[in-house]
């Protein structure tokens, strides 16, 4: 009896809310609950509002987690650094032919600096020869090699193993401006819609 009588309450005081808005959301026993208000302990799950009929008017998503918030943050920041990148890139390239140019250009100045450094290490081992020729000179002659012509050889074996490495290091950047020409002209044909 006391069970029917709380079924008839519960009916009448839904009938007297009518015009009341209904929520529906899921407790932590993953049961869904009807109800005319969300507790706030569950609120930040997500429910949906419901008219008097019992049709879905509104939905509010579950509150986005710590980690989907960061990851949002660093797709927002990705979107902005791309658009940063193609204003630039239309701004410094008007069209393909432009950028290859631009790239010719690079490239044949760091060619023109390798070139320039072969030269200086030629020089450099003629001046090593002459070097080594004095101090062989001084050994024939049955002395000891002069002090400042060992320190003037290893000064110049220095300078020729620093621009070998130079030209080592240009010819990484060689390939390291051809990589990124290559990753501006694909993005440049899709903004200018080659």
């Amino acid at each position: 009896m006391l069970k029917s009588f709380s079924i008839i309450a519960g009916i009448i005081g839904l009938s007297l809310n009518a015009h009341a808005e209904l929520y529906r959301y899921v407790d932590d026993n993953g049961v869904t609950v009807l109800d005319d208000r969300v507790p706030s302990g569950f609120v930040k799950h997500g429910y949906e509002v419901l008219d008097n009929h019992g049709r879905v008017r509104q939905t509010i998503p579950a509150a986005r987690s710590p980690e989907e918030l960061e990851a949002d943050r660093a797709a927002h920041a990705a979107q902005e650094r791309q658009l940063e990148n193609d204003t630039t890139l239309l701004r410094l390239y008007s069209s393909v032919p432009d950028l290859e140019r631009a790239k010719a250009r690079q490239l044949n100045q760091i060619q023109i600096l390798i070139e320039t450094t072969h030269t200086n290490i030629s020089d450099l081992q003629v001046q090593r020869e002459a070097l080594q020729g004095r101090a062989a000179t001084q050994e024939r002659a049955g002395r000891a090699v002069d002090e400042m012509i060992l320190r003037e050889l290893a000064e110049v074996d220095a300078e020729i193993a620093r621009l070998e490495r130079l030209i080592s290091a240009k010819q990484l950047e060689m390939e390291e401006v051809k990589s990124r020409f290559a990753v501006s002209r694909a993005r440049l044909e899709v903004l200018l819609g080659s």
